[in-house]
């Protein structure tokens, strides 16, 4: 059976048919994180450190409220908009994730919604 997730601090949906994260089988997977503030659901735009720091700071959030940790994210999916922000990208990654046993990751590079450099998914074990 399959749960659909909504917190209070997690980001707000911008139409469509979408939970912040569906639970089933002890894991979440989580929807696509942005750089959206959490406090005004305004867009960041900004450079792709910012950008970063603000989906995955989303992330945070919300695997947080689920009662789970950073550490607990097993796989991350990571879009930007140009893979020239990719070792940018990762540098803000490695303050998130660390680089002991960090989360299987894909990363691609693809037209955004909104102009965002990046977004990021996730899946996590609770």
């Amino acid at each position: 059976m399959k749960k659909e997730v909504f917190t209070p601090k997690g980001m707000k949906v911008f139409g469509g048919p979408v939970a912040e994260a569906a639970i089933a089988g002890g894991f979440a997977f989580v929807s696509g994180q942005i750089a959206l503030d959490p406090e005004t659901g305004d867009i960041i735009h900004g450079t792709i450190q910012e950008e970063t720091r603000a989906a995955l700071g989303n992330l945070k959030l919300l695997v947080e409220e689920m009662g789970a940790t950073l550490e607990d994210v097993v796989k991350c999916d990571v879009f930007l908009s140009t893979m020239k922000d990719f070792d940018a990208m990762n540098e803000i990654y490695t303050e998130f994730f660390g680089t002991e046993c960090p989360p299987a990751r894909c990363g691609v590079a693809l037209e955004l919604w909104g102009g965002m450099k990046i977004e990021v998914g996730a899946i996590v074990k609770l």
